[in-house]
């Protein structure tokens, strides 16, 4: 009898130490955590990451349906045209902004965005007609295989989506750009060099 209950003990004091080991460990994990993101009393945020199945749900939201409209006028100024895209449109051509030239001067910047909306306009359907097509047609942007473009949804500033606005309401920086690359020679004919980035037509 006095085995069993010594016995029982045991058990009830390996339970319990158990458990406390246990919280103890959850209760400094938990201070350390919150210590990294308090600091010399300035909050740093988490960097907060999605796959990308997560990220192409979110984009696909309700929420990034919203159609942004701007009125340009056309070249003899007594006519206005309406420019139409989503925020989808807008978020993704920034990120790409970002990505490719978040680097770069800020032409360098609208060089890029003016690339992926004239590959998307009409006067060019050998490429798809619009911008996510554009953008994650295989082999076209090296950002999108390497995850960098995904980090410009967070990273984008707002020049990335200044840039991405005026090409996307059509106040072009270059209107026959569709090629750049950080090489000597673009794909196409080479036209001009703006930063590091050769341009071609």
């Amino acid at each position: 009898m006095r085995r069993q209950i010594l016995h029982e003990l045991k058990l009830s004091l390996m339970v319990t130490g158990i458990g406390a080991a246990i919280f103890a460990s959850m209760l400094f994990f938990g201070l350390r955590a919150k210590a990294q993101t308090v600091r010399d009393g300035v909050h740093t945020p988490v960097l907060q990451t999605m796959d990308r199945a997560e990220l192409m749900d979110m984009r696909a939201g309700a929420d990034y349906e919203a159609v942004q409209e701007a009125v340009l006028e056309d070249e003899v100024g007594t006519e206005a045209v309406a420019a139409v895209y989503t925020q989808s449109d807008l978020d993704l051509l920034a990120a790409l902004v970002w990505a490719e030239a978040g680097d770069q001067p800020f032409d360098g910047m609208r060089v890029v965005a003016d690339c992926v909306c004239n590959r998307a306009s009409d006067r060019h359907p050998e490429w798809p007609s619009t911008i996510s097509e554009v953008i994650y047609q295989p082999g076209q942007f090296s950002v999108v295989a390497d995850g960098r473009l995904d980090q410009g949804f967070y990273n984008a500033t707002p020049e990335c989506y200044e840039a991405a606005r005026l090409a996307l309401i059509g106040d072009h920086y270059d209107t026959q750009v569709i090629y750049f690359s950080m090489y000597c020679c673009a794909n196409g004919q080479f036209a001009y060099q703006i930063g590091d980035h050769f341009i071609g037509y």
